[in-house]
């Protein structure tokens, strides 16, 4: 896990108006927590925050200065976003952390290469974009890399094919699938359709009383 630094202030006004004060104004509120030392109400710079993630992430290690403080060994435990306009930072929770202690982090999942399932018409899924780890914080990988040309229709990648280092405990159940190739939905309702009238054909023919068979003799042949 990668380490940066990150500035923060103090922050004494509250509440749920404050914060859209706060908002106007360039910042973004937040609370620092942990390790049995006070919740601390802090503020940092919405610019300086925004560029901070597209740099290094949410899953980092950081150093973080409050005002004149000693810095602090944090990560970030969770960030709200504006449910429109992802790029609005409304809060976060950093929490405090020992390197010397494990953590569990959410790791983003990075799929690469082009699957020749999709190639065929297939539609590749992505159903877990993030994987739980729980090691120590600088063991803790920046994101998991997952190579999916080799995938048809029909396979898939679940969370039993990782290959993560053996200090590294993945938390999400072994059979949780990952990505997947899929056949194309109209494709598959077609198939299915095309089933259900077979079947029917089958069941009306089955079900359709059999007349027997009368042979009838001419008047000629009675006669006889």
């Amino acid at each position: 896990m990668q380490q940066a630094k990150l500035e923060a202030q103090q922050r004494n006004t509250f509440g749920k108006q404050s914060a859209r004060d706060l908002r106007k104004e360039g910042g973004v509120p937040a609370v620092l927590y942990g390790r049995a030392q006070d919740t601390l109400a802090i503020q940092v710079n919405a610019r300086t925050f925004k560029q901070f993630l597209r740099t290094y992430g949410e899953n980092v290690i950081i150093n973080m200065e409050v005002e004149a403080g000693d810095p602090e060994t944090v990560i970030i435990k969770d960030i709200q976003r504006h449910p429109v306009d992802k790029q609005t930072l409304l809060h976060a929770d950093f929490i405090r952390i020992s390197l010397d202690e494990p953590v569990t982090s959410a790791v983003p999942v990075v799929i690469v290469g082009n699957p020749p399932g999709v190639q065929q018409g297939g539609v590749l899924e992505i159903p877990l974009r993030q994987v739980s780890l729980h090691c120590l914080p600088m063991q803790m990988p920046n994101d998991i890399t997952i190579d999916v040309s080799q995938l048809e229709i029909g396979d898939s990648i679940s969370v039993r094919d990782l290959t993560l280092a053996e200090e590294i405990d993945i938390l999400d159940e072994p059979e949780r699938p990952i990505a997947m190739v899929s056949q194309p939905r109209i494709q598959l309702e077609d198939e299915l359709a095309e089933g259900e009238e077979g079947e029917g054909v089958e069941e009306d023919a089955a079900e359709e009383p059999t007349e027997p068979e009368v042979i009838s003799r001419r008047r000629d042949d009675d006669d006889e």
